[in-house]
């Protein structure tokens, strides 16, 4: 059964015979292949249902990496939480944060949160702990995952993503003071992780805002706060989470990062792009449609996709999976085809 030390042996040690199949199991993406979920309100607030859910995709798939496994799920909310702001909760969809700054002036007063106190913050640190005294009761340990949404996604969390894009032309000035106070909160709250779970072995961004941008904003503005973030730990494996499509201009900035690990849109860049495109600077995570095959397709089709992707990354280093996460209509037998398919001699 893979763990975070497979991903980490993979990252730092040579090419292996074959790649690593993994299961992004951010909810709802597997809701699906653990049967369904009718409240998802249960889910997220229940900690006995999310981790069980959690384990049994774990023991429904023993032969894939799932990541992040065992964790505080509470959807892309967290961090935006830390400033206010109204959180609507679904019983059929991931939670929804209400922009924080209504006018942008509003940044010239803007405090600090308190980190680990203030929003979802002490709910995600006392669920992780919660379930990690439950898993040290199987005998199991918890992996030392770290996780943040990025400075672009909770800067436009904050302010509404349509005045985000307007601020880069209106108030440039107002909206860097803002990413840099976010960027600030971010790295303070992955230090409280490290902190809480005894190290922090592998750190995952979530930043769907870069490719969103021109390449030039997305190097004045974007780019300087993640490698703050990524660069604040050195020793951790990190992974940039984007399904987006990335321009030839966006991904060159995207290798100087600080990333390891790319979990790219499979759906957009073709895995041979990815890998023309990146020279093996940076490694995929992916390479499966999410859209496709995977979501409509029957096992016998999912089979064949992915060794068609298994046989364009020999030579190369690949975590194999669908390129971003899946839909929660995507079912175990195709789930487990792609991990077989990968597997397989």
């Amino acid at each position: 059964m893979p763990d975070l030390q497979d991903l980490i042996r993979l990252v730092r040690g040579p090419v292996p015979e074959r790649p690593l199949p993994a299961i992004w199991d951010y909810f709802p993406c597997h809701a699906g292949a653990v049967g369904g979920v009718d409240n998802f309100l249960d889910y997220y607030f229940d900690v006995e249902m999310k981790l069980h859910l959690q384990l049994k995709l774990i023991d429904l798939l023993p032969e894939a990496l799932i990541l992040p496994g065992v964790f505080p799920d509470l959807g892309v909310v967290v961090e935006a939480s830390a400033f206010g702001g109204q959180i609507v909760w679904f019983e059929k969809g991931a939670p929804f944060i209400f922009p924080t700054i209504k006018e942008l002036r509003e940044i010239d007063e803007l405090k600090m949160p308190q980190v680990g106190l203030a929003g979802l913050m002490p709910l995600a640190l006392r669920q992780r702990e919660v379930m990690r005294r439950k898993l040290k009761e199987k005998g199991k340990e918890m992996g030392k995952w770290g996780f943040s949404m990025g400075p672009a996604e909770v800067t436009g969390l904050l302010l509404g993503y349509d005045k985000f894009y307007l601020a880069l032309y209106d108030d440039p000035k107002r909206l860097s003071k803002l990413m840099e106070i976010v960027t600030e909160l971010i790295v303070s709250w992955l230090q409280k992780q490290e902190v809480e779970y005894g190290g922090m072995e592998v750190l995952c961004l979530g930043e769907h805002v870069p490719h969103q941008v021109n390449p030039e904003q997305m190097k004045e503005f974007i780019l300087p706060c993640l490698k703050t973030v990524y660069s604040a730990f050195p020793k951790a494996v990190k992974i940039y989470h984007n399904e987006g499509f990335h321009s030839g201009q966006h991904i060159p900035l995207v290798l100087e990062f600080g990333a390891d690990i790319w979990h790219f849109g499979s759906d957009v860049h073709s895995i041979k792009d990815f890998y023309s495109q990146t020279q093996d600077r940076i490694i995929p995570f992916g390479g499966v449609n999410p859209h496709g095959i995977m979501r409509h397709g029957s096992p016998q089709q999912v089979w064949a996709e992915t060794r068609a992707v298994v046989e364009a990354a020999k030579g190369h280093k690949l975590l194999l999976s669908t390129g971003t996460g899946t839909t929660p209509e995507v079912t175990l037998e195709n789930l487990r085809a792609m991990v077989q398919a990968t597997l397989a001699e």
